[in-house]
């Protein structure tokens, strides 16, 4: 399933499942928004084959195209273990040189659309995790704009003075 850029956003771009051939510019934009070092890939890595063999069961990886058919962003979400129908999106990032064009919208929206067609006995909620660091100021402004709440913060989870904040977003009407 392919989805065209809707047109309140700057840049044209196409999402669609991501393949093995995404998995150098994958790497990539991981890297390049420095969300892990070079060094730090391994689990990364694994993610990303677990779906691209199958191993990991319901876990989705989606890229967004430009029009030249570079990977211009990407985003990785599943279902998390040991809850009613709650779902995390792991990964979001758009290419540096992309930043503010309406890509990670565009996957945001392509995400919450795939699990809201799915229905409420797949999908109920959608959380999203992220570093409370000056680095990923950006990022919480995002998902703010986006319509996710603010839910939680894990003091220190990823190390001194770097806690891990926690966005929520409903997937399902009210009273469902």
């Amino acid at each position: 399933m392919s989805v065209r850029t809707p047109d309140f956003l700057d840049a044209a771009a196409a999402v669609r499942a991501a393949d093995a051939a995404d998995v150098i510019p994958i790497h990539a934009l991981a890297v390049d928004n420095a969300m892990f070092a070079p060094d730090d890939m391994a689990g990364f890595a694994e993610m990303l084959q677990g779906y691209l063999d199958g191993s990991l069961d319901q876990h989705r990886w989606i890229v967004a195209d430009d029009p030249a058919d570079r990977v211009v962003g990407a985003a990785y979400y599943a279902p998390e273990p040991f809850a009613d129908r709650l779902w995390n999106l792991y990964f979001l990032a758009v290419h540096p040189g992309e930043h503010r064009k309406g890509i990670g919208t565009l996957l945001t929206s392509h995400v919450e659309e795939s699990l809201r067609n799915a229905g409420s006995q797949v999908a109920r909620v959608l959380i999203v995790e992220t570093s409370s660091t000056d680095e990923y100021q950006a990022a919480r402004r995002f998902y703010e704009r986006d319509g996710f709440d603010r839910e939680a913060r894990v003091r220190e989870f990823y190390g001194p003075g770097d806690h891990k904040i926690v966005y929520w977003k409903s997937l399902v009407e009210t009273g469902d």
